[in-house]
């Protein structure tokens, strides 16, 4: 988790201009010119939250005349974790500071940085004690570097609906980076802000419970205890049942339960992508993708809520909220066709 300091950069040190589209219909229109300019150095960042996940993307565009191999067009996205422990602003500075690492080495250019995401750019531009402090370090810090070589940087922000070209190209990526089956990157920075509140959050839920409900029964269902667990199990074949009675408690017979109680080498899961958990095997691991088409088909929202597949309650579910009983005998019936919650 990362620590927030006191200050992001010294008193003295210079900050970065940040260009908002908010100034005039003809202001606009030359912040656009310059964020199309064919002969500048473009950089695109996007973020998306979806599948509870977090994730990033970046579109790069090199002219000719810096890039001896021809123009280069670039875009790359990277799935940062789930939404307890990250957002989309921090995912926004993030893809800011890797698309400023990307570039090669050059000398008195022009450097335009387009980004949709006003929080972000503002925090850039005026940097105080608050989450995403490590990436804004990176962010000056490459500029500086861009600096000493004698290019200029500019960062824009423009609204979702005057969005360019460039800007599309990112945000695909960053759309592709939380597809369901994307594993998150291992050792990417948590916001400290998004993880006090998600703990916030469970300890009103858990002030709410018996001490013999766990952790994950709580996150998974919020209004336990409640009369509406007798519907989903009494709906259900004895396998069924105990299927989602594993998912639910999270006492699985997956790698990651089986190693804390000593009954597996490792918690690791047999696609070696990611610790073996019910969101992992029920979302994320690529073994079982085919088996997931047919589940994520039977789902026409909320794919990748655990909560929703599972019966629970989350957070934001409303007054009138009940189970999906669709929703939770189509993840019952993807667990049982992997076979990985029987007997072994």
């Amino acid at each position: 988790m990362e620590v927030i300091q006191p200050f992001t950069l010294a008193p003295w040190e210079a900050r970065l201009q940040v260009i908002l589209n908010s100034q005039g219909e003809e202001e606009e229109n030359k912040i656009k010119e310059l964020a199309k300019a064919g002969w500048a150095v473009r950089i695109a960042t996007s973020s998306s939250a979806r599948n509870d996940l977090v994730g990033m993307g970046v579109a790069i565009r090199i002219p000719i005349s810096v890039a001896r191999a021809g123009k280069i067009n670039e875009a790359f996205s990277v799935t940062l974790g789930t939404r307890e422990e990250h957002n989309p602003y921090t995912a926004e500075l993030a893809a800011i500071a890797h698309g400023l690492n990307y570039l090669p080495e050059m000398k008195y250019r022009v450097i335009v940085i387009a980004t949709s995401n006003k929080s972000a750019a503002q925090a850039i531009g005026n940097p105080r004690q608050q989450s995403g402090q490590g990436h804004i370090r990176e962010i000056y810090d490459a500029i500086e570097k861009l600096r000493g070589d004698g290019n200029r940087v500019n960062l824009i922000w423009l609204p979702r609906d005057s969005e360019l070209k460039i800007q599309k190209t990112a945000k695909m990526s960053a759309r592709y980076a939380t597809e369901p089956y994307m594993t998150p990157r291992r050792g990417m920075i948590k916001a400290k802000t998004t993880i006090l509140n998600r703990t916030r959050a469970d300890l009103r839920m858990e002030r709410k419970l018996p001490d013999g409900v766990g952790r994950h029964s709580r996150r998974v269902d919020s209004a336990l205890p409640g009369k509406h667990t007798r519907l989903l199990y009494d709906q259900l074949s004895w396998k069924e049942a105990s299927v989602l009675a594993q998912l639910r408690t999270g006492m699985a017979r997956l790698n990651g339960y089986l190693y804390q109680i000593r009954a597996a080498p490792t918690d690791e899961c047999p696609c070696g992508r990611a610790k073996e958990t019910v969101e992992h095997f029920l979302f994320r691991c690529v073994k079982w993708t085919t088996q997931r088409k047919e589940m994520f088909q039977s789902i026409n929202e909320k794919r990748g809520n655990l909560s929703f597949h599972l019966g629970g309650k989350a957070a934001s579910d409303g007054q009138e909220w009940k189970p999906d009983m669709d929703a939770v005998r189509a993840t019952i019936r993807f667990a049982i066709a992997t076979g990985r919650l029987e007997r072994r």
